[in-house]
């Protein structure tokens, strides 16, 4: 099981913009998914997308052969919303997959049924509940970057506020409920009130009775700026290294043993080993590139995203890190009818979205003058090598509703991109150590909330690793910014054991 990440280095900046610190995380209910009534959602929508993919196929046989053909598809039709689920079970342990990735999926839904079927309604809120709190400190550290500059504010096209549409009453009091009791600041508006916030939501012809939640203090930006940003500063005042090529392509991952004199000298301490160092000789890890060389480490993080898993089996650590590959799509719109420089300097937004915007499960955001993305789906169809050319729904409806939402534009079905986000059986990040094996951390699991939550974590696991270097092992909680208390067994790898 070779993992590339030769790409890592200095990528392909192909996600035009996403959603940062909280965006959608209030609502947490909205993804909590690891409940029943997600597995009965599942199901359904597994058997909508291959029925609307029979009903297409038919329609397209019969315009081709010249005979009557009105839509048959539910699919076209805004009355009813998309499937946003898909599960592929062939593709996820058939003979296309490899024994470790028919493993990992096995490992995820053993996990992610106990969680979902024995899951109270308690337990739920309580998960979506640690999930805000997490987003909540994530906000404060993104602002916190963006208050150190400006010139990072202006690049990455930052902008507040959100809109959520819902087809019922129901949820959308929920929505607005949920975020109340977090303290948030969210308001109920008419659909007059959300088209006055945003125009182009009168482009969508839905009814009238659809009622939205704003989401006041939820913010919007290009997250492909604010990370090159950040790998600049890393790499240039940190001196941190990154490897690509056949140097950064990872091969295998195997423990050794060695002296804690050793251990001592490498860190720089004389007087003491690790506080890890069980017996007279502690585990190393050997890593092996591709280009036949292998590079030794006393400490290691699985943070390989969708691919984590992988490399957990290769230290015999699978159980402990469940994730398994979500596919979705984005498509973005690049507009002709965008903002003019006028509009832009006496303007409350200088991005062609006033206002981001969620419709049926799918996220509509803007980071410029000319550019929307829209973004969404869940589906279960393996890993990314093996799963690109998996038929899906989801190309064909972003399109419909991009069009829709931006006329002028000039979207396309086959410049949608697919991404692979790594899942975790109850919806909450894997930060932490693994005790089963001293000196391995793992920080991942973030599901479609990467960018909500990756800044949060990434504190978690430093002060998990420090702690560990200096032998401070009776720490029960990661204290974080904007007052966040967490207790660390509640993301800890160890939970699934």
């Amino acid at each position: 099981n070779e993992v590339d990440f030769s790409n890592h280095q200095q990528p392909s900046w192909l996600a035009a913009t996403a959603r940062n610190a909280n965006t959608i995380c209030p609502g947490a209910s909205f993804h909590v998914m690891s409940q029943r009534s997600t597995l009965i959602k599942i199901m359904k929508d597994t058997v909508r997308e291959w029925y609307e993919e029979r009903q297409e196929m038919l329609q397209n046989w019969l315009q081709k052969e010249n005979l009557a053909a009105d839509h048959l598809l539910r699919l076209d039709n805004f009355d009813y919303p998309p499937p946003y689920f898909a599960l592929h079970l062939f593709r996820c342990v058939g003979p296309s997959a490899s024994w470790d990735e028919r493993a990992t999926f096995l490992t995820f839904l053993t996990s992610f049924l106990k969680t979902s079927l024995f899951s109270t309604e308690h337990d739920v809120h309580e998960r979506g509940k640690l999930i805000y709190q997490l987003a909540k400190s994530n906000r404060v550290l993104f602002l916190g970057a963006m208050n150190d500059s400006s010139v990072l504010a202006s690049k990455t096209g930052l902008s507040r506020g959100f809109i959520s549409l819902y087809r019922s009453r129901q949820d959308a009091m929920h929505d607005f409920q949920e975020g109340e009791s977090f303290g948030e600041d969210f308001a109920l508006l008419s659909y007059e009130e959300a088209v006055k916030l945003e125009a182009r939501i009168k482009n969508l012809p839905i009814s009238e009775e659809v009622v939205a939640v704003h989401r006041k203090a939820d913010y919007t930006a290009d997250c492909a700026a604010f990370i090159k940003d950040l790998t600049n500063k890393i790499t240039q005042e940190y001196g941190v290294e990154y490897k690509s090529g056949l140097q950064g392509k990872i091969h295998g991952i195997r423990t050794s043993k060695y002296d804690i004199e050793e251990s001592s000298q490498l860190i720089g301490i004389k007087s003491k080993a690790l506080a890890t160092d069980p017996v007279a000789k502690k585990q190393r890890f050997s890593l092996r590139t591709k280009d036949g060389r292998s590079h030794d480490f006393d400490f290691v993080v699985l943070a390989a995203g969708v691919n984590t898993p992988l490399f957990a089996r290769m230290l015999s650590i699978g159980d402990s890190c469940p994730t398994y590959p979500l596919r979705g799509y984005s498509l973005t719109m690049y507009s002709c009818d965008g903002l003019n420089a006028e509009e832009i300097e006496t303007g409350q937004s200088t991005n062609l979205l006033n206002q981001p915007i969620k419709i049926d499960d799918m996220y509509c955001s803007s980071v410029g003058a000319n550019m929307a993305r829209i973004a969404g789906f869940g589906e279960l169809v393996g890993y990314r090598d093996k799963a690109t050319n998996v038929p899906s729904l989801a190309p064909k409806v972003l399109t419909r509703y991009g069009k829709t939402l931006f006329p002028e534009s000039n979207i396309k079905e086959a410049n949608a991109l697919q991404c692979f986000r790594p899942l975790s059986p109850d919806d909450l990040p894997i930060v932490g150590a693994v005790r089963s094996v001293p000196g391995v951390f793992v920080h991942s699991g973030h599901g479609t909330l990467g960018w909500t939550l990756c800044l949060a974590t990434s504190e978690c696991l430093a002060a998990a690793l420090t702690d560990e270097i200096i032998g401070i092992d009776t720490q029960k909680i990661f204290h974080l910014p904007g007052d966040v208390s967490v207790e660390r067994a509640r993301l800890s790898p160890d939970r699934f054991l």
